[in-house]
């Protein structure tokens, strides 16, 4: 196994904190990846800003990232996306997608409760915006 170099890294819950970040309805809490990988990776928990704000669909409009890899794995709720030439999913807990490098996307709605992994690299990309 070639040996790579990447920090030994944790992160515990009771450490937790969650910070703003892409989407301005959801906060995020970086789980210590991207530092102990050089930037080659990121893993972050995204969770909806508990705001009181129940009337919010969520959504985030057509987009597509530049990079290698995005995964995301539902831990709690759901959430709702349309993938060009691939349909419109709902995923629950459980549920993972891997969405592949610059596929065209919409998030179109997601509950309040919602909480997710995404797994990305590298850990810092570029996100284009689309008109429809």
């Amino acid at each position: 196994m070639p040996q790579q170099d990447f920090d030994f890294a944790t992160s515990f819950v009771k450490d937790a904190t969650f910070t703003d970040g892409l989407r301005d309805f959801l906060e995020y809490r970086d789980l210590g990846i991207a530092q102990a990988t050089g930037g080659k990776f990121r893993a972050h928990v995204l969770r909806v800003k508990k705001d009181g704000d129940t009337s919010t669909l969520h959504t985030t409009g057509l987009h597509r990232h530049y990079l290698d890899f995005q995964m995301i794995f539902i831990l709690k709720g759901w959430i709702k996306f349309t993938y060009e030439d691939n349909g419109t999913f709902t995923f629950g807990p459980g549920d993972c997608c891997l969405q592949p490098p610059g596929i065209l996307h919409n998030e179109l709605e997601c509950s309040d409760d919602l909480e997710l992994l995404e797994i990305t690299s590298p850990a810092k990309y570029e996100t284009e915006a689309v008109q429809a």
